[in-house]
């Protein structure tokens, strides 16, 4: 069940690497949760903050992110669904659960390249990273970027004018909008891409959460402009 996910997936003091452990260990979240305490200590790299985080059963918070999901239109992803993609779940640390809006695209089908950039970029770097992103998609590449001020949103804004899907991670939920200065580019993201996150919707843009959206970045690409 997807409640079950969503706890497993927000279970605090366990890294993504040891919750992958616990979900190959127990094959799906559910079991997972009904488990016995003392096999949770089977797990490798299972520490004691993480042991007591899976003893906790509440399964409000949960629920109460499945209620937001719907709410705001949100769709979820987990790591064993078809459409999660492959070459993420080569990195060490995958997340189990994306929250995203839009359409999926074949991440496995097409090139992914990531295009990232500076924030203060001159006008010659917005207007030469809109013709990089129009130009990946017209080749037929999947632009992926963290959607952020700058050449990031710019490369986006070239790729979608391109009529191929566009994917934008982001380091707050997916229904947050960061910056507000890109509202018009996540509607159309929203429209014609697709917006993802791994953080629950209404997570703040917490400066922690941005080097955890670029290993996501860097996992899915095939190469990063």
């Amino acid at each position: 069940m997807l409640v079950h996910w969503i706890w497993l997936a927000t279970r605090p003091d366990v890294s993504d690497a040891v919750k992958v452990n616990i979900l190959r260990h127990f094959q799906d979240p559910e079991t997972a949760f009904f488990a016995d305490d003392d096999s949770y200590t089977q797990i490798e790299g299972m520490t004691p903050a993480g042991y007591a985080a899976l003893k906790d059963k509440d399964l409000h918070p949960a629920q109460k992110i499945l209620r937001e999901c719907e709410r705001e239109n949100l769709h979820i992803l987990t790591y064993r669904d078809a459409a999660y993609p492959k070459r993420l779940q080569n990195i060490p640390d995958p997340p189990l659960v994306f929250y995203y809006k839009g359409r999926l695209p074949d991440f496995d089908g097409s090139p992914l390249i990531g295009v990232v950039g500076t924030r203060k970029a001159s006008p010659y770097g917005l207007t030469a990273a809109k013709r990089m992103g129009y130009q990946i998609a017209r080749c037929g590449g999947i632009v992926i970027s963290g959607m952020a001020y700058g050449i990031d949103g710019m490369a986006m804004r070239g790729a979608l004018t391109a009529d191929m899907p566009v994917v934008g991670i982001l380091g707050c939920g997916a229904d947050v909008v960061y910056p507000q200065s890109n509202k018009a580019l996540f509607a159309d993201m929203e429209r014609y891409g697709c917006i993802m996150s791994e953080f629950p919707p209404g997570t703040p843009p917490y400066k922690w959460n941005f080097p955890k959206r670029n290993r996501i970045i860097s996992g899915l690409s095939n190469g990063v402009l």
